[in-house]
This record gives C-alpha cells, structure tokens and sequence, in this order.
C-alpha cells in the first residue's frame, strides 16, 4: 500500500487520494448522514523527511483542523474523582516492588520525572518531581516495554456547550477564513461533556518505537503480515510511523501471545483520561503548549504561546523531556495515535465505563488522539479528535499500547488460550 501523509490544519487532497480512498473504504455509501469522512490533506508520502513548512488547508475536506484556546474548566465541569498523582514511593525508586502486580504477574519499578505547568503565554509557571510505577516487557534484539500504571477513577471527557463557542471566539491564529467557519462542526465532535469511570490499567511510557516494532514484526503471524521497517522518518527510538489500524492490531496480539498479557490499543476514553493525567486544562501541561516541550507545527501555537520550532519530522520517544502527572511522555505531538474505538461523530450515548464504543459506530474509521509534528498545537489539545479509514498508513500516525488490570483467575485462563 502506498504510504500516504496527513497534513494538520485542513487535511487537502489531491486527485490520485480519491481513487486510493474509493478502494480501501469498500464501497460504502458516504450519504449516510454522517459527516464528511473523506480524511483531509490525504497524500502520497515523500521519499525524503523534508515536508513543506506551511500548510495549505481546503474546504472539500473533513478531518480535525487546528483548535484554538480553551479556557479554564469552569465550575460546570465535573471534579475528577480520584488522586491526581500516583501514590509516593521510597527513595529508593530503583528498587522493584516486591508485590507482583495482577495484571501483570511482573514486579513494578519506581521513577522520578519532571512536571512543567504552563501558564497562557506557554511560559513554565511551575515545575515539579513526581513519581510512577510501571513493569518492563522484554522484547527480542534487547528492545524493552515499559508500562505505566494508570490508576482507576472517574473524569469528565470533552468540552462543554460554553467552551465551543470560547474556543471559536479565540481561535484563528494563522488560520484561513474558510477553516474557521468550519471550527463549530469540529468542536461538536468532543461533546456532550460526560463523566467516565474507568478501572486501573497500563499504558506504554512512550509511543511504540521502531525497534519495539521490529522485535515485535518478528514473532509468528496471527492474522496479516507486518513490515519489519515500514516508517518513513527512521530510528530505532523514533516511534514508528507508517502503519495502519489493523496491523497495529496485529502488534497487539502478537505482543499478547509472546507474553501472555492482555496487549490492545488504548480506548478513546482511556486515552484521554491517561493524557489529562488529573488536569481541567486544554493540555496536560495548562493553558498551552510550547513548541519546545511537544513536537507540533510550532507556527501555529496555541492561546498566547509564541510561534517556535518546525521540526518537520518526528523526534526520538520522550527525547523533549517533558511528561505529564502519570508519567507518560508526548502524550501531545509527534504523532497520532490510533485508539481501538470505531468512530462516532459525538459523544451522545457514549459508554460511562471507558470500554471501546462500537455500537452505531462507523467501523472502517477509527480515532486518532494526540496531533503529530505537522499538526497545529490546537490539534494536540487533550480533548482534539481525529479520524481516518483504519487501513491507511500516514507518516505522521503511530500508536500506544494498553495492557488491562486481570486477577489472578483471568491471567490463568489467557495464557491458557494464548497457548
């Protein structure tokens, strides 16, 4: 399959996409009262890293545009229901756990890391150590998985009526006429506001990188073959780019039958529950982002962040230093990722529980989360959806993984039927 690139802001297309996409969307009828699901600024992807520095947005198009400020959560919204940071640890943060964990049968591992808060002109207001725990999964070729522990509780997803319309008001920095008209219909996606309770799980420290994609392409087929190198921007601690929906699908049960641990996608809910991290705010780190703490398109910040760095491409896993209040690095920029959920247009009906929504959904789209390096730092808002036809590859799509909270009884009974 050709690899093709998804642009931020806009997403045009060009002739040659319309053929490809008539193909891998099987003939299914678009006039069916959904919103455009063409994805926007679909295109063949270069032989070279080096992408145009300024993006050239289209109306004929329908994939998320760039965001722009968000308030402050108003007293409206829903007060998260459970500690904000993971519990303390000894001093001594090298030192495993000796309580095997449930899920994971593994010991946990303690580690310090820094918080920055940003206050609206994307200026570090404050900055702290906290602490995580997580397990390591043993790859082949000396590759290793680390997952956080993320603890259970309750959060309210989205945004509120009132925060559509503040959003619109202050967005538009570098933004064409023509994108903001269309801004409401792509804040509608993240509502109606709604508070989800979820049960513990893990969730990789980092993208998947490509070399824990090659150790993980090279165990037995399950169900479609994996590319041991398929990522347009290369390195072994870059994440891996370039794959579609179903083969990181096929990394997950892959990685399941090595390990005998349950291995998926995170849900769209988990996802954003794991990003906020215990925060209100339009990003983990505050009010905004800057370019030099999250790889986006540092032309168009956010709020009153100045305009920063373009890198062009994706930079190394965790490589900007910056992690959110569980522990978990570029949860905003460098690239998409996908979730397991099919995509819904918003969020009525939507599960309470965190599982994967699927019911009424439009199953060859899927969710993306987290905008990549060519997305605006609107895009990468916490609460900023995406989708896209779940068998294209883009050079700016990656993912994560989750592994789930299993007692005892369930671990036995995977690993009887991983075998």
């Amino acid at each position: 399959m050709q690899t093709l690139k998804l642009k931020n802001a806009g997403f045009g297309t060009l002739a040659g996409v319309a053929m490809c996409l008539a193909g891998l969307i099987l003939s299914t009828d678009f006039a069916v009262g959904q919103v455009i699901i063409v994805p926007n600024k679909l295109r063949a992807t270069r032989t070279s890293s080096k992408v145009k520095t300024k993006p050239k947005p289209k109306t004929n198009v329908a994939l998320p545009l760039e965001p722009t400020p968000e308030p402050r959560a108003k007293p409206v919204t829903k007060p998260l229901a459970f500690a904000v940071f993971p519990p303390p640890l000894s001093k001594n943060t090298g030192k495993p756990d000796e309580t095997p964990n449930a899920a994971t049968a593994s010991k946990l591992f303690g580690y310090e890391f820094d918080v920055i808060t940003s206050d609206e002109r994307g200026k570090a207001a404050g900055k702290r150590k906290e602490q995580a725990r997580y397990f390591v999964e043993e790859l082949n070729g000396g590759a290793a998985l680390e997952m956080v522990e993320i603890p259970g509780g309750m959060f309210s997803m989205g945004i509120t009526i009132d925060e559509i319309e503040q959003v619109r008001k202050q967005h538009g920095r570098g933004m064409e006429k023509e994108i903001r008209e269309r801004l409401l219909e792509r804040l509608r996606w993240e509502t109606p506001q709604h508070t989800v309770k979820l049960s513990a799980f893990h969730l990789s420290k980092h993208e998947i990188t490509q070399a824990q994609w090659r150790a993980v392409a090279g165990l037995p087929k399950v169900k479609i073959v994996l590319m041991s190198d398929p990522s347009q921007f290369k390195g072994s601690n870059r994440p891996v780019d370039s794959v579609s929906w179903e083969e990181a699908m096929e990394f997950c049960e892959r990685l399941s039958r090595a390990t005998g641990r349950r291995y998926r996608l995170p849900t769209e809910a988990e996802w954003e529950y794991a990003c906020r991290a215990g925060s209100a705010s339009p990003f983990h780190f505050g009010e905004t982002a800057a370019a030099a703490w999250a790889n986006y398109h540092g032309r168009y910040p956010y709020a009153g962040a100045p305009k920063g760095v373009n890198r062009e491409q994706t930079v190394p896993a965790g490589s900007l230093g910056t992690a959110n209040a569980f522990g978990l690095f570029d949860m905003h920029g460098n690239v998409w990722e996908w979730c397991l959920d099919s995509w819904h247009d918003n969020y009525v009906s939507s599960p309470a529980d965190g599982r994967s929504w699927e019911e009424n959904g439009i199953g060859y789209l899927k969710v993306l989360r987290g905008g990549a390096w060519d997305s605006s730092a609107g895009e990468c808002r916490v609460s900023s959806r995406n989708r896209i036809t779940s068998s294209l590859r883009l050079n700016n799509v990656g993912f994560r993984v989750a592994a789930e909270e299993m007692n005892r009884q369930e671990v036995a009974r995977f690993e009887r039927e991983s075998n």
